[in-house]
């Protein structure tokens, strides 16, 4: 009995001591917890944003014609001029059919110098037939011959009038024929010179989409290339710092090969996304990167000024329902309280509205709440 005394008694200690203890965490205990008085400074703006190395002029060069891929003479990473040769499809048939519009063109123009001579001749038929008509006219008006012969010399001027009508219908018609001929040789030169793909500017192949033998259709690319002058990092900047970006303005590019890059603000976009509220900023390299990677991440850091007001550490801003803002302590106890943002860097940020001087705000909130007893231990700005 003694011994189920004893138990029951250790049992009832170790309780209050668990309840002792979980009261204390509960009711009393106060985590020390480091915070900063907040005080006016002065901070030099430097924003930050994540983006790709992208061209302006990004172009993909495709056939105009359905075709097989004959000759490839460049591929990615070669340098090319505007106008150089960059691939060939077969020709054979598109010059046999070339071969035959001229031939038909030659026969085209033939026809029409017959046509011409015939043209010539009728006329002047027609010419000695009215001639005739006039001579005979006066001769018959004095009587000199019958009624019988005028007849047939009008009948040879109508006759003539005739034939050079018609000879001038057939001259028509060849001319048209010509006409047509000389518009199929130019559509086949056309089309045999599409066999030959050019470089449409001056420029980087970044990649080659077809080998020799390959069928390939209009539209198909068959290089994808860049314009060199005109290499940026596209880079998203929250919307709130806009105000604080103009083109012209100098930014470091940091790749994530690990290579830095001076440059500067060549674009600012004018439409924002609505989901991220980021708007994307171009940045101009001054100096391209050697080897140069289309689509390599990449982070802009943009010099923005200076400005003084109150301001807390980046590390203390966070975010709850969408809202920016920070954790301060107030009678011990942490609140959040909404603010509105101004120029920053990589370590402070001027509080434009929500906060005053004097105001303990926590630096690193982490895992801390609204409502939670803390015990703030002030930190030296």
């Amino acid at each position: 009995m003694k011994v189920l005394a004893t138990k029951k008694i250790v049992w009832i200690g170790i309780s209050i001591i668990i309840l002792v203890l979980f009261g204390y965490r509960l009711f009393w205990y106060q985590p020390a917890v480091a915070v900063i008085e907040v005080k006016r400074q002065t901070v030099k703006g430097r924003i930050h944003g994540p983006g790709t190395v992208q061209s302006k002029v990004p172009v993909s060069v495709s056939a105009k014609i359905t075709g097989i891929v004959q000759k490839l003479n460049a591929d990615q990473g070669d340098m090319v001029k505007q106008g150089d040769v960059l691939a060939g499809l077969d020709r054979a048939e598109l010059q046999a059919r070339l071969e035959s519009a001229r031939f038909a063109m030659a026969k085209a123009r033939q026809d029409v110098e017959k046509s011409r001579a015939g043209v010539t001749r009728a006329q002047a038929n027609l010419v000695l037939a009215q001639n005739n008509y006039k001579r005979d006219l006066e001769v018959f008006n004095a009587h000199y011959i019958s009624q019988a012969a005028f007849d047939v010399t009008q009948a040879q001027v109508k006759v003539a009038e005739s034939e050079f009508a018609e000879a001038g219908k057939i001259l028509e018609a060849s001319q048209a024929v010509l006409a047509q001929a000389t518009a199929d040789v130019s559509a086949a030169e056309a089309l045999l010179d599409y066999t030959v793909i050019r470089a449409p500017m001056d420029g980087l192949i970044t990649s080659r989409k077809a080998e020799i033998g390959d069928t390939i259709t209009p539209g198909t690319p068959l290089f994808n290339m860049i314009d060199l002058h005109m290499v940026w990092v596209a880079a998203w900047i929250d919307q709130a710092l806009i105000a604080s970006l103009k083109e012209g303005q100098r930014a470091t590019i940091g790749l994530r090969s690990g290579r830095q890059f001076n440059g500067k603000i060549a674009r600012i976009n004018k439409e924002a996304d609505t989901v991220t509220r980021e708007l994307e900023v171009d940045v101009l390299f001054e100096q391209l990167p050697e080897p140069l990677v289309i689509g390599e991440e990449a982070e802009v850091l943009i010099a923005a000024g200076e400005a003084a007001g109150t301001a807390v550490p980046v590390t203390a801003i966070v975010s709850r329902d969408g809202k920016a803002g920070v954790l301060v302590v107030e009678k011990n106890t942490t609140a959040f309280r909404e603010v509105s943002l101004g120029l920053q860097n990589d370590k402070m940020a001027l509080v434009v509205k929500g906060i005053s001087e004097g105001e303990l705000v926590v630096i690193e909130p982490g895992a801390l709440k609204p409502a939670q007893k803390v015990r703030p231990v002030v930190q030296k700005a």
